[in-house]
């Protein structure tokens, strides 16, 4: 299988707030996850490039940032939930971010929830799923850090998420295990939603 090859990427937009969230046309492929999931660690080896800030400590991300990868795909990285400790004032904030933001993407939008490989789904990721499918925005779990897992924790891993009715995939940012198969995938809903 040949490589996808190194596509034109840049940072488009950032909003804090949400009046700052922009209506959003064309494919759209946003990430979910907790604030130690390592999303903007993967979408840097996805893109080959660093263009998404990445901290040591979680919940860095707080805004929704927008990136064009290739001629027509927006990439969405928005903030974590879950780790970083945070007020009550900017969990509400944050909700009202992500709600301005689900109301400014397309219907035919991709959501891809990362979790960390070594986490079953909890009640936060399972509310996300319930959201998501609600407003009928297809989602693809992806299984962030593989490269922690030995062989057996690999297999229970597989045989765990097996039962879920779900697309999902082991990924890794270090490794780049799973981006080469996650780059055509994209490519691919690009294409046919345009």
């Amino acid at each position: 299988m040949r490589k996808v090859k190194a596509l034109p990427s840049e940072l488009k937009a950032t909003s804090y707030l949400p009046e700052q969230v922009p209506n959003l046309r064309g494919p759209v492929a946003f990430f979910l996850g907790r604030s130690n999931v390592g999303k903007s660690s993967l979408l840097n080896a996805l893109l080959k490039r660093s263009l998404a800030r990445v901290s040591k400590s979680p919940g860095k991300t707080r805004s929704v940032n927008l990136y064009r990868w290739g001629p027509k795909l927006t990439l969405v990285d928005v903030p974590g939930y879950g780790f970083a400790i945070r007020s009550r004032e900017e969990r509400d904030s944050w909700r009202a971010l992500m709600a301005a933001f689900f109301e400014r993407i397309p219907p035919d939008s991709l959501g891809l929830l990362l979790m960390d490989s070594k986490r079953d789904l909890e009640e936060e990721e399972l509310g996300l799923l319930d959201s998501l499918s609600e407003r009928g925005i297809p989602v693809e779990i992806l299984l962030t850090k593989v490269d922690r897992l030995g062989q057996a924790e690999r297999e229970g891993r597989r045989r765990a998420f097996a039962e879920i009715p779900l697309t999902w995939s082991f990924v890794s940012a270090k490794t780049g295990e799973g981006l080469e198969a996650l780059r055509r995938r994209l490519l691919n809903y690009a294409k046919a939603t345009t």
